[in-house]
């Protein structure tokens, strides 16, 4: 009888990876929300509708994606977050070249 044993962990994943997934699976337009005081250094990746898609854990420098990365919804009245950092092509490898 063969028997197998699997485990599973988190796979490190770097910003350009998860941007590129993300504008895969159909997003569109995504945001950098940075930690507020009361979290434990999360950062998250949002779309207009403030749905978090990805996220950082403390200064790991790998991503996650969530479970809300395949909920993909169209943004007919252009909403932009207030305050949030878009994420393009060159404000990713901007970052990346930057250690984030």
């Amino acid at each position: 009888m063969n028997t197998s044993f699997h485990e599973s962990e988190r796979v490190p994943v770097s910003l350009e990876t998860v941007w590129r997934a993300l504008t895969t699976l159909g997003h569109q337009r995504l945001w950098l929300r940075p930690p507020d005081e009361r979290s434990v250094n999360t950062w998250l990746i949002v779309t207009w509708d403030g749905l978090m898609v990805a996220e950082r854990i403390r200064n790991s420098g790998t991503w996650w994606l969530t479970g809300d990365a395949s909920a993909i919804y169209t943004n007919p009245e252009r909403i932009v977050p207030d305050g949030l950092e878009e994420l393009t092509w060159l404000s990713v490898q901007r970052r990346m070249n930057d250690g984030f």
